[in-house]
């Protein structure tokens, strides 16, 4: 893969878990539970099995209109499942090695940045208050301020349209297939980050713009085009 630039870059946007701070969140348990949930309230699970906690809610809204629920109330009911996940992730959260160094190099760069996650807004508040990153970030898109999680592109471009940054001056950082598809459907380049939620053979075949080990490398690329 092509060395990364920052030439032109105006802004960074990142994904939070597994990219900015280890993989902690319980994923089977979280589909476990909302599947559980979506069956007491007579949905047909059977449509469900075998999906992804993003999928998973994206999907459930669409068949509560089919079968005559509200999607809103079937949102509130999964976010209310998803933030009892946070909340157990948060106690364990701790940050990528260099990720708080990238973060201050951008900003001593004037390079904007944006946090757009799946996570929901009370912990990724309190989670970046506690890492000490509250005050790198210029921009949060969460769980709670869109209606299709990543990956969809929805929060991308509302974190774009909030900054007043088109999209061919932005770069995505994630972890996962869902940042790769996201990014790509909101038109920006992706860095994935490996050791995230998804393995390299599976981060590959999404076709990723760059793949990096550790932060480090975007530290010292940064530094060479800021010359």
């Amino acid at each position: 893969m092509e060395k990364i630039n920052f030439k032109g870059v105006e802004a960074v946007l990142f994904d939070f878990e597994g990219t900015l701070v280890d993989f902690q969140w319980d994923l089977k348990g979280a589909v476990q539970e909302v599947l559980q949930r979506l069956n007491a309230l007579g949905f047909p699970v059977d449509r469900l099995q075998g999906k992804k906690y993003s999928i998973l809610k994206n999907q459930a809204m669409a068949i509560a209109s089919e079968i005559g629920q509200s999607p809103e109330q079937v949102k509130e009911e999964i976010d209310s499942i998803y933030d009892r996940f946070d909340a157990d992730a948060l106690l364990r959260w701790s940050l990528r090695p260099q990720a708080k160094e990238f973060l201050s190099s951008l900003k001593t760069s004037d390079i904007r940045t944006g946090l757009v996650s799946n996570v929901g807004e009370k912990a990724i508040e309190e989670g970046i208050k506690k890492l000490g990153l509250s005050s790198l970030f210029n921009i949060l898109v969460s769980r709670n301020d869109v209606r299709h999680l990543k990956p969809n592109g929805e929060g991308i471009r509302l974190a774009l349209k909030s900054l007043n940054i088109a999209k061919e001056k932005a770069l995505f950082v994630g972890d996962s297939i869902d940042d790769i598809q996201a990014a790509k459907e909101a038109g920006l380049r992706v860095i994935i980050i490996l050791g995230g939620e998804n393995p390299r053979p599976d981060l590959l075949s999404g076709r990723p713009d760059f793949l990096i080990d550790d932060y480090g490398e975007l530290i010292t690329n940064l530094k060479e085009d800021r010359r």
